[in-house]
């Protein structure tokens, strides 16, 4: 009686799984990260920061003039005479826009960031009627923007530098001169206004509007 023994397995030999090695990617990803270095996103200003905030709540602010680290908005009651908070609080923008008509027509609002609750404070320039300097309140007096007429805004701009509420009283002040005169300043230069002479340099419509209005509006 013959015991069969057992057949060899032809061709080549398997091995199980677990004892099979694995083969790394380390080098091929090193050669191809040396090839192709990763390069980091150049870091961004606070102003370009800034603008990129702005922008998703109004896409044609184009530029920041000046900027306030915290300003508080007053209502003015005609029955009582008097200043009441208005629920808005926080930093304050002068930005110039894009133009939105075939005339290059420039535009500029005051932005005020609001901390206090869910809604920001926007002025369009071109709807306010006057600009006022009161003690330490800028107030813009704004047409028809409300039910029952005309709204009077107070803006209290904490003075954390010391010529901070001097510079954007002056900014809005003259972004609302040349929003509201257009057809007066189209073709010429602005003189120095005290917004730029606190900072020795003259303000113009480039630096206003930048080279994108004017070089439009010529």
């Amino acid at each position: 009686m013959s015991i069969a023994t057992p057949r060899k397995a032809r061709g080549h030999k398997r091995h199980p799984s677990n004892l099979v090695p694995a083969i790394s990617d380390y080098e091929s990803d090193a050669a191809m990260a040396a090839q192709h270095p990763y390069q980091a996103p150049p870091p961004r200003t606070n102003t370009e920061l800034n603008l990129a905030v702005l922008q998703r709540y109004v896409p044609s602010i184009f530029n920041i003039l000046s900027i306030a680290a915290n300003a508080v908005i007053y209502t003015f009651d005609s029955a009582t005479e008097a200043w009441d908070k208005a629920g808005v609080e926080g930093t304050l923008f002068v930005c110039t826009q894009s133009p939105s008509d075939p005339n290059n027509t420039p535009r500029a609002c005051v932005f005020v960031l609001n901390r206090r609750g869910l809604h920001n404070l926007i002025v369009d320039l071109a709807l306010v009627s006057d600009v006022e300097i009161a003690g330490d309140l800028i107030i813009l007096r704004i047409e028809g923007a409300w039910e029952g007429g005309d709204r009077v805004l107070g803006f209290w701009i904490h003075n954390d530098r010391e010529e901070t509420r001097q510079i954007n009283a002056a900014t809005i002040q003259e972004c609302w001169g040349i929003v509201r005169s257009v057809g007066a300043v189209d073709d010429q230069r602005q003189e120095a206004g005290p917004a730029m002479q606190a900072i020795g340099r003259p303000l113009t419509m480039n630096d206003l509007f930048g080279s994108q209005a004017v070089s439009q509006g010529q």
